[in-house]
């Protein structure tokens, strides 16, 4: 797996879905990409978009932070899954979140530290 940062804006609000024992929060980052030409920044007609996992403590604090149209970094691991049925099979990236936080170049936030819970 291959570790990636996206930046770009959020979808649609976090989802919280139950895997077995954990939740996890999945986000779609919106990235608008482009490039400089002849020193002129031209945006790509189509954004890419970005299918993002969290787990635990990141997948909580995200889901109780971010909504919808939120500017993001996120860095982790990218890898392709798949699914759907054999012969109907769909293919996907996935960034598995290491860290997201809000973009600071586009938005200000305001930070309010988790309650430290000790584990016996």
């Amino acid at each position: 797996m291959s570790t990636r940062t996206a930046t770009g804006n959020l979808a649609a609000d976090p989802e919280v879905v139950q895997a077995g024992s954990i939740q996890i929060t999945k986000l779609r980052v919106i990235e608008n990409t482009g490039e400089y030409r002849q020193g002129t920044w031209q945006a790509h007609h189509t954004p890419t978009t970005h299918f993002v996992e969290a787990r635990f403590e990141l997948g909580g604090n995200a889901a109780a932070s971010l909504r919808k149209g939120d500017a993001v970094i996120v860095t982790g691991r990218e890898h392709t899954t798949s699914w759907g049925t054999e012969g109907n099979t769909q293919y996907g990236r996935v960034i598995d979140a290491d860290s997201i936080g809000a973009d600071l170049a586009r938005a200000t936030v305001t930070i309010t530290r988790n309650t430290r819970v000790d584990r016996q």
